[in-house]
């Protein structure tokens, strides 16, 4: 739907056979003409533009079927009596309408990628002399050129896109391009109707994503990344006529730029990638209200008053609109909106299978670990029933307050509002209703149903399992080796990332629900034999509690710690000696942590290096994490990892060696390998080993969990597990 004066351009494309979308034209031109009946608007013009858009080669355009439609299109006089009589049925009203038989005198051509110059002119041609229809020919933003194209979407917007010679090759080339676009504003001059370009089509790239069928070797690229392109091109081809030329605009238009886009009097404008995302329609409310917010800023009264005022001195409507279009261009490349960097994500697809009515599932849901309930409780806290979001969280969630500080908060990477600019905090927005029950709530559970339950393990997992079954009437024991609850979470997390007055308004709940602890109780292979006798079930949700080894000669040197028991020491307020230069081994968030907290320990005249296998990219901790890691002038040292580590006086000294990036290991990244004859040195005062966690289940015969996917059962009768010890 395009802005077009006061009204509307509303253009239809489908992929109907010839006579169904006639029949579907007919039915928008009617339905549109209802519309504007049923809401009173009782202007004598239309108040709309009816544009047509056609694709085919000129033989196409020949055949009995096309032709028997533009026919139809001129007058359909039979076909819109027929509609109204049974519509009267339905809406006595349609009787007073006066609905005009032609339903359009206007056409947009769209030809294939590699469609030859003397067929787009012969076929423009023909809607021009022979149909008399004013004619608008959409263009391609290879138009642009090779050096120009490639340098705004590789360089200056950082895409990695590829776009191939041939799609240069076999499109348009702009000398033709300009001598058509001469020849057809002649011919439509001479046929008393308008010529015009639309800008533009999509820009045919390589495929090489993993999200689409790699038997599709072309793809095609709009929105975001096409709009500096095809504003760029607008400003090469409105130079080249002296802002005299007739530019319809369809190339990443949102709410953000329409303005902008107006004011380079290129119009009508067309909406397609933000409408077409979740909730798109929504948005044309925002589209008048920044439309209107720049009008009034100006004291603009119309498109042509806004484009004139914008420009400053011009006083004709052509030289305004070349002006700010010159502007324009040049500032769209500098916006950092249109910036690859602008998108952290990935991908914001989540891996469930698209179906027609894919938009109804919210994809925060099914990326939260818990299945959260988010568009519900957001629902209420923005009506401000904080009380019943709260429940809404604690429905699914018994941790709200640690969740709400240190969860890795997936659901955010899939947020539907990163369609249009920046997703909804959710784990702030949690926190924010958690912190306002810090006693929490009253909760009903059922009668006692006299079923006893043992969970080794008071960490998240454990604590989770012993909620929801305490609520469901069970009696319920949790048996933990720290002498406090929480797990790694309430142990390891440094005190900048969660409270321990956070930690208490969790585990307030647990003890509001009857749940048994018994703190410091490491469980051994004869407790759990006992365990077993005096419970009716057990849940195993122990976590992963060693920190992994690297493997290297040298790691048990003193001055080496491993995450673990520095973020543990630290957290339970331990004394450790760091001197003023600092290796953390890792890229993950135990690692971040580990730096992060090392950083504030030796203060800003240290040193910390994180040194990573991988790059930045790969780093499996979160984008603020990344972030705030650098902001706190942490080195990050890529492509490198340890070989061996020895005493160099009061020095540790750490061979290093530089890695290559491979194919995809099972992790989904890029294998990293050694690269033969790089090794070098570098001396540090401590380092600190950061690269996972190992399970600990020296009280399970063979160390090991046999589990029944289907039950999480293991290999005793009514003993299960879950969590990272399943993990």
């Amino acid at each position: 739907i395009d802005m077009e004066d006061e009204g509307y351009n509303c253009e239809w494309s489908q992929e109907l056979k010839v006579q169904e979308s006639f029949d579907e034209y007919l039915n928008a031109w009617i339905i549109i003409h209802l519309l504007k009946h049923k809401f009173g608007w009782t202007s004598n013009d239309d108040g709309f533009i009816f544009n047509l858009s056609v694709g085919y080669d000129y033989k196409g355009i020949l055949k009995p079927n096309v032709q028997w439609f533009f026919d139809k299109m001129e007058n359909c006089k039979t076909e819109l009596e027929n509609k109204l009589e049974k519509i009267c049925k339905l809406y006595p009203e349609i009787k007073d309408l006066s609905i005009p038989y032609q339903i359009s005198d206007n056409i947009t051509l769209s030809t294939m990628h590699g469609c030859p110059p003397a067929e787009i002119e012969k076929i423009c041609s023909y809607l021009i002399k022979e149909r008399k229809l004013h004619t608008a020919v959409k263009l391609n933003p290879t138009l642009l050129g090779t050096e120009k194209l490639r340098w705004i979407l590789n360089d200056k917007l950082s895409y990695k896109t590829t776009i191939p010679d041939e799609t240069f090759d076999h499109d348009l080339q702009y000398p033709d391009a300009i001598r058509i676009i001469k020849s057809l504003s002649k011919q439509a001059e001479e046929s008393g109707v308008r010529f015009g370009l639309k800008l533009t089509n999509t820009l045919e790239s390589l495929n090489s994503t993993k999200w689409l069928p790699s038997k599709e070797k072309m793809v095609y690229t709009s929105g975001r990344a096409l709009h500096p392109i095809t504003i760029n091109l607008a400003e090469k081809l409105q130079d080249e006529f002296n802002g005299n030329l007739d530019i319809s605009f369809s190339a990443g238009v949102d709410a953000f730029n329409v303005t902008n886009t107006l004011s380079c009097n290129l119009r009508p404008i067309t909406v397609c990638s933000d409408l077409l995302k979740p909730g798109g329609y929504l948005r044309l409310t925002q589209y008048v209200e920044e439309i209107e917010k720049e009008f009034s800023v100006l004291e603009a009264h119309s498109i042509e008053e806004f484009i004139l005022k914008k420009s400053g001195e011009s006083k004709k409507i052509n030289d305004a609109g070349l002006k700010n279009l010159k502007v324009y261009a040049a500032s769209v490349l500098e916006n950092k909106a249109y910036h690859k960097s602008n998108f952290p994500y990935e991908n914001i697809k989540t891996k469930r299978k698209l179906t027609e009515y894919d938009c109804i599932h919210a994809p925060c849901v099914e990326s939260c670990a818990v299945e959260q309930n988010v568009p519900e409780y957001m629902f209420h806290t923005a009506k401000g029933n904080f009380e019943e979001a709260y429940k809404v969280i604690l429905a699914d969630n018994p941790l709200p307050n640690m969740t709400g500080n240190v969860c890795d908060h997936l659901c955010q990477t899939k947020c539907t509002r990163i369609n249009y600019d920046s997703p909804l905090l959710i784990r702030e927005i949690k926190r924010f209703i958690s912190e306002k029950f810090e006693n929490g709530i009253p909760l009903s559970k059922n009668n006692n149903n006299n079923k006893k339950i043992a969970v080794i393990g008071g960490g998240p997992s454990g604590l989770s399992c012993a909620y929801f079954l305490a609520l469901e009437g069970f009696e319920v024991e949790v048996f933990e080796r720290k002498s406090f609850a929480g797990g790694m979470v309430s142990g390891l997390i440094p005190y900048f990332r969660l409270t321990d007055q956070s930690v208490a308004n969790d585990l307030s709940i647990f003890k509001n629900l009857g749940i048994k602890f018994h703190f410091n109780k490491k469980v051994d292979s004869e407790i759990f034999n006992q365990i077993k006798k005096k419970f009716d079930f057990i849940y195993i949700g122990i976590g992963a509690q060693k920190s992994k080894r690297l493997g290297v000669p040298g790691e048990n040197l003193d001055g080496i710690f491993d995450q673990l028991s520095f973020l543990s020491k630290m957290r339970q307020g331990e004394k450790i000696n760091l001197n003023k230069n600092v290796a953390i081994i890792g890229g993950g968030l135990s690692a971040i942590d580990a730096a992060r907290t090392a950083k504030r320990m030796i203060g800003k005249n240290g040193n910390v290096t994180m040194i990573y296998r991988r790059t930045k990219k790969e780093m499996p901790a979160d984008a603020e994490e990344i972030h705030d890691l650098f902001e706190e002038d942490i080195n990050l040292l890529e492509l490198t990892t340890p070989v061996s580590f020895k005493k160099n006086s009061h020095e540790i000294l750490i061979t290093l060696i530089k890695m290559e990036l491979k194919e995809p290991d099972q992790s989904g990244r890029p294998r990293p390998v050694m690269i033969n004859g790089t090794e070098f040195e570098l001396e540090f005062d401590n380092v600190i080993t950061a690269i996972g966690q190992d399970l600990e289940l020296d009280f399970i015969p063979g160390n090991k969990l046999i589990l029944n996917n289907n039950t999480n059962e293991i290999q005793f009768e009514n003993v299960f597990a879950g969590g990272d010890a399943v993990r």
